[in-house]
């Protein structure tokens, strides 16, 4: 996650923070983590996933201008 952060590249880290926090949440339910240590636990996890931004670059958008689409030509146009 720090090395995706590093690079550049915030959705693979959220992605991976959202993981942890899926594999935390297992790991409280199924009795692997203290008592005294839950909640520390998971909202650590929770304020790491909050604080990850994904933002996917726009498409760029052309009004279908450049979809090979050409007018056609009516007869008496020439």
């Amino acid at each position: 996650m720090a090395q995706a952060l590093a690079g550049g590249d915030d959705c693979r880290a959220l992605s991976l923070a959202q993981q942890l926090q899926q594999e935390t949440i297992t790991a409280i339910n199924a009795g692997r983590v203290p008592g005294a240590f839950q909640e520390h636990l998971g909202s650590t996890v929770g304020d790491l996933v909050s604080r990850i931004q994904c933002v996917l670059p726009a498409k760029p958008h052309d009004n279908g201008k450049h979809k090979g689409k050409q007018k056609k030509k009516h007869e008496g146009d020439d």
